[in-house]
């Protein structure tokens, strides 16, 4: 199934606050989400389940669970938090470099949750590229230029992780 950019930029949203863990918005607005998501032709329990909440008075929090479901179900899992550093800045990486993250929530766990964690340059390199981009261009970086840099992320957190094994065994 192929969801619209709308709705995966939508199901994105919410995979980027779980990476704060809270989702925004209400129970209804994630219950009518799920009834586009029945329309463009997801099928399954969970999102016949969370689009029941569309008319709700229900909090995000009680439909959390249901929402990480149709998260899976849409392809785009929420990040598992709990898993080393350099896995997570490797996947946070990643989904900001194909969009399935957005590139400010994304950006702003890899610089205040794991640059000291990881100690990655290329996450410092990134820091330096949103915070501090007055001090070295007159423009803001594009957002292909953060999907590049995200990229070096996820080559540089996959070297780490490579070699981490090789000293494992």
């Amino acid at each position: 199934m192929e969801l619209s950019p709308g709705l995966r930029n939508r199901l994105a949203e919410l995979r980027g606050d779980l990476l704060r863990g809270r989702l925004s918005g209400t129970a209804p607005e994630a219950g009518w989400l799920a009834c586009e998501l029945i329309e463009a032709g997801l099928n399954s329990p969970a999102v016949w389940e969370l689009a029941g909440y569309a008319m709700s008075i229900g909090s995000m929090t009680e439909v959390e669970p249901l929402v990480r479901e149709v998260l899976v179900e849409s392809g785009l899992p929420p990040i598992d938090l709990q898993r080393r550093p350099w896995e997570v800045a490797r996947d946070v990486a990643q989904g900001i470099a194909e969009g399935t993250v957005p590139i400010t929530k994304g950006a702003d766990f890899l610089i205040f949750e794991l640059v000291d964690k990881c100690a990655l340059k290329e996450i410092y390199l990134l820091q330096g590229m949103v915070d501090d981009w007055e001090d070295i261009r007159d423009t803001p970086p594009s957002d292909d230029e953060i999907r590049e840099q995200a990229r070096r992320i996820v080559d540089a957190a996959t070297d780490r992780l490579a070699a981490m094994v090789d000293q494992e065994s």
